[in-house]
């Protein structure tokens, strides 16, 4: 497995749940402003709107965050195989060092 392709592949995991939640708070944004009717502002009209960019940036937030979580799941998996080589080499190097007896207990 190319490690260096997974981990763009998490970080691209990543920057789109970003991308998705910062589009939500963008079209919450877009829906408060656009096409408001500003001569004659109702209070329903502006609770429809306020409920409207409530629901846009939830569902962005809900949306984006399973790549976010997907992505560093992905990047600390990685992380995690790289340490765990380090540590099989260092053991593998001290209990093959010749003149060392018998293998140490941990």
């Amino acid at each position: 497995m190319n490690e260096r392709l997974t981990c763009f592949w998490a970080r691209l995991l990543v920057v789109m749940g970003i991308v998705i939640v910062v589009a939500g708070g963008l079209l919450a944004i877009v829906a408060l402003l656009v096409e408001m009717p500003w001569g004659s502002i109702t209070g329903q009209a502006v609770f429809e709107r306020v409920f409207v960019a409530i629901s846009l940036v939830v569902s962005g937030v809900l949306a984006g965050s399973p790549f976010i979580v997907a992505g560093q799941l992905l990047l600390i998996l990685v992380e995690q195989r790289r340490l765990l080589a380090a540590i099989h080499e260092r053991l593998g190097a001290t209990a093959h060092t010749p003149g060392s007896g018998a293998p140490r207990a941990f």
